[in-house]
């Protein structure tokens, strides 16, 4: 089971960095001459910098679950060391605490 995670997290940080690199694609294609649309290619940078962020701190997550399952901590809170209820890693999978530990 836990070889199955492995592949999906990586599958997943792949699809991600897919992601980061077509927003750099885009600021790499730079701005139009028009005014009007400059302000609106300054309204997308933001929202193109604010996905970049999420996907950057997706990946680490996944990269620290794949690590957590490689040293044998995969599914146990970082705080108490109880395992990790299976529904709420079907939900997080790369939770790190305990529903109990996470309040």
């Amino acid at each position: 089971m836990h070889e199955q995670l492995k592949q999906q997290f990586t599958e997943r940080i792949v699809a991600l960095q897919q992601r980061i690199d077509s927003i750099h694609q885009d600021f790499a294609d730079g701005r139009h001459a028009d005014w009007s649309e400059q302000a609106g290619e300054r309204e997308n940078d933001e929202v193109l910098n604010a996905l970049e962020s999420e996907a950057k701190v997706e990946i680490q997550q996944l990269s620290n679950a794949i690590m957590r399952i490689n040293n044998g901590y995969y599914g146990y809170c970082q705080t108490c060391g109880e395992e990790i209820a299976e529904r709420r890693l079907e939900v997080q999978p790369a939770a790190i605490k305990c529903i109990k530990c996470a309040d």
